[in-house]
């Protein structure tokens, strides 16, 4: 089973704040111990060239045995460092004894102080154990130790951490010469620390880093898991939302809590979810249209093909004998065969305007005499109905860009499509006006209105308001399409409202605009 996001977040999340607290934890503790052993040293050499000092009235008689003795046992307890001073031949002048804890035994061979001439023995000169005692020699570490102190009597400084080999534990040493008063090395000074108090504060260190990481990683280990859930959770509902959208599902949307990253995935994810939806939705209903447009076409064509083909054999069968009645006949079939051409012309009409490659020539139009040539034409017709054509045009209305041709064809469509749906008696009017820069056409007409469910589908191929009508009363169902796309093509904008008893209103309007 594969790891989920989560876990992998959440065990990178917490890797990297380890790795973050261990380099915190050695770097910090690295620092600590080079800042108090630096500190340390620099004390250490400080006291070591006090005591030198000390060690020269020493030698000089100025200061006796007894008294060098005390005094390095005080500073030995005052620095916590053990001291000792030896002359330039590496001999130990004195070795500071104060009390210290886990201190392995020294070795007990008591030797008497090597005193500066003049001086007598000091107090415990000749005790075993005293670190004031002098000794007339040294253990082979000691030996070894002084001989790595050489470089001092040259006048240097020495400092070292390392295990002691003298007291069997760490410590740093501070090896400080010893200068007369005529600049000559008469010895030198050696302070020998214990590093193990540093040792012990690093251990807190440790303990205090190692208590502070468990909570930070316990903490980060709650922060990182509301925040892989957070991050997961929005990507598991688009997965889900994926998932329906391959099974043709669209409805299913991602919850958005955020306005980060996530969110706006997640948004356009819904956004895409509803944009799939709407084209399938509109794919299903262009398949629908094509396939009621087939179906139309077949039936628009069938039934003049069907009449013709009837009256054709009627009339050449011997059938019909009587002169007037092969007169009807035949009139019907011209009428059939008009019919059937007219609805060609017109579906290769609209699939020209269709065509995108499809150019219509433009010039500047003046609509307003379009329209009272329509008019004019049209009122013939409009009286033999005994329909009420009324048509007012403002002054001063500005030319427009468009193709001459279609506009007239816009018009009778229009005004043709308003007297089939009007009772006589009725009324059709055609208003013209400018505003704003836009010429309106409007045409409007108290016939029989469309229904607000039929409204949206009016300007598609064959779509029929009126089902009963009879086919005496209505065109070739193409019509509206063909103006729709003479509309669009001209760059204007149509407005249908209607109410069923009270007629319908068109209303168009054509941006003024130069070519």
């Amino acid at each position: 089973m594969k790891p989920s996001l989560q876990t992998k977040l959440l065990v990178n999340f917490m890797l990297v704040v380890a790795l973050i607290l261990a380099g915190f934890a050695i770097g910090s503790s690295a620092l600590i111990r080079q800042y108090f052993l630096s500190a340390k040293q620099q004390e250490l050499i400080g006291k070591g060239q006090e005591m030198a000092r000390v060690m020269d009235d020493f030698m000089t008689g100025r200061l006796s045995a007894p008294e060098l003795v005390e005094l390095a046992d005080r500073i030995d307890g005052f620095l916590g460092a053990r001291i000792w001073a030896v002359d330039a031949s590496g001999r130990i002048i004195v070795m500071s004894s104060a009390p210290r804890r886990s201190m392995p035994d020294r070795p007990a061979t008591p030797v008497g102080p090597r005193l500066a001439p003049g001086q007598a023995p000091g107090p415990g000169g000749s005790q075993a154990g005293n670190s004031g005692a002098m000794r007339s020699s040294t253990s082979t570490a000691v030996r070894h130790l002084l001989k790595d102190i050489e470089p001092v009597f040259s006048g240097n400084i020495l400092t070292r951490t390392f295990f002691h080999p003298y007291y069997n534990e760490d410590m740093m040493l501070v090896a400080v010469p010893i200068v007369n008063v005529g600049g000559a090395i008469s010895g030198a000074v050696i302070l020998n620390a214990p590093v193990q108090g540093v040792n012990d504060f690093l251990a807190r260190v440790y303990m205090t880093i190692g208590v502070i990481g468990l909570l930070a990683l316990g903490l980060t280990l709650l922060v990182v898991r509301r925040l892989s859930r957070g991050i997961v959770r929005p990507l598991k509902e688009m997965q889900e939302t994926a998932a329906f959208m391959a099974e043709g599902r669209y409805d299913n949307r991602v919850k958005i809590a955020s306005q980060d990253e996530v969110g706006q995935l997640g948004q356009s994810l819904n956004t895409l979810a509803q944009e799939l939806g709407r084209f399938v939705e509109r794919t299903e209903q262009m398949e629908k249209l094509r396939r009621d447009f087939v179906a139309n076409v077949s039936h628009e064509l069938r039934t003049p093909l069907t009449i013709i083909r009837g009256y054709t054999e009627a009339l050449q069968d011997g059938t019909v004998t009587r002169p007037e009645q092969a007169q009807r006949f035949t009139k019907l079939i011209v009428n059939e065969t008009e019919r059937l051409e007219r609805l060609i012309s017109d579906l290769l009409d609209l699939s020209r305007l269709q065509a995108r490659q499809f150019v219509m020539e433009l010039e500047m139009i003046p609509l307003a005499e379009v329209v009272d040539n329509v008019v004019t034409m049209l009122r013939g017709k409009y009286a033999e109905k005994g329909v009420e054509l009324i048509w007012h045009g403002a002054e001063m209305i500005p030319p427009i860009p468009g193709n001459g041709d279609r506009l007239v064809q816009l018009m009778l469509i229009l005004l043709d499509n308003a007297l089939k749906y009007t009772q006589p008696q009725g009324r059709v009017q055609v208003e013209l006006n400018c505003a704003d820069q836009t010429v309106t056409l409007v045409v409007s007409d108290d016939g029989a209105g469309i229904p607000a469910a039929d409204l949206p589908f009016i300007w598609e191929r064959f779509y029929k308001v009126d089902k009963a009508h009879t086919r005496e009363n209505h065109g070739t169902g193409l019509g509206l399409s063909i103006a729709r796309e003479i509309i669009e093509r001209h760059g204007a904008t149509v407005a249908v409202s209607s109410e069923p008893g009270k007629g319908a209103s068109f209303v168009l309007q054509f941006p003024v605009r130069s070519l």
